[in-house]
């Protein structure tokens, strides 16, 4: 049972910095020169993450357009790692690991991916590949800019885990 609230907790700081890191939406003024610079996916990406920051809208419609985005480019890192954050926003743990491993096949230094991956596999119920992951991406990676919230996550999951051994004796 302390357990699940550890992860419950976890989850929760994970996805409200999910959503903290979320790219804000750009004032009306931005708005025109940056729809002039970015492609029509990601314009697409962006009104889909405007939807669920602003609170306003229908959040399945935001899901759509991002699923439209993936439907038509499969390795666009955006999509797939707000797919995964939305993922874990609603509990769809199995469905996050998925598409945070995507993000990592596409870009295997991206830090946030790689530490939501891990909290979407503990949370999964696969602490010990959460565990397995946070080490090989820190041994790979030892010098990304997270790396000590990332050995800190990792210490959690591995005490975690320890203690629940503990209790199974």
């Amino acid at each position: 049972m302390k357990r699940a609230w550890v992860y419950a907790i976890s989850a929760v700081v994970v996805v409200t910095a999910g959503v903290w890191l979320l790219p804000h939406a750009p004032r009306a003024e931005k708005e025109q020169e940056t729809e002039a610079t970015l492609s029509p996916l990601d314009q697409k990406v962006q009104e889909a993450v405007a939807i669920i920051q602003s609170q306003e809208g229908n959040p399945m419609e935001a899901i759509f357009k991002l699923r439209e985005v993936v439907q038509e480019d499969p390795n666009h890192r955006d999509a797939q790692f707000y797919l995964g954050q939305f993922s874990m926003m609603s509990g769809q743990w199995e469905k996050a690991v998925e598409r945070f491993q995507i993000v990592l096949t596409i870009r295997p230094d991206d830090e946030v991916a790689a530490e939501s991956l891990a909290q979407s596999l503990a949370n999964a119920g696969r602490v010990e590949g959460a565990i397995q992951h946070l080490e090989s991406f820190l041994t790979q990676y030892p010098n990304t800019p997270r790396a000590s919230e990332l050995k800190a996550a990792l210490e959690a999951l591995q005490s975690g885990l320890a203690t629940e051994a503990k209790k199974i004796q």
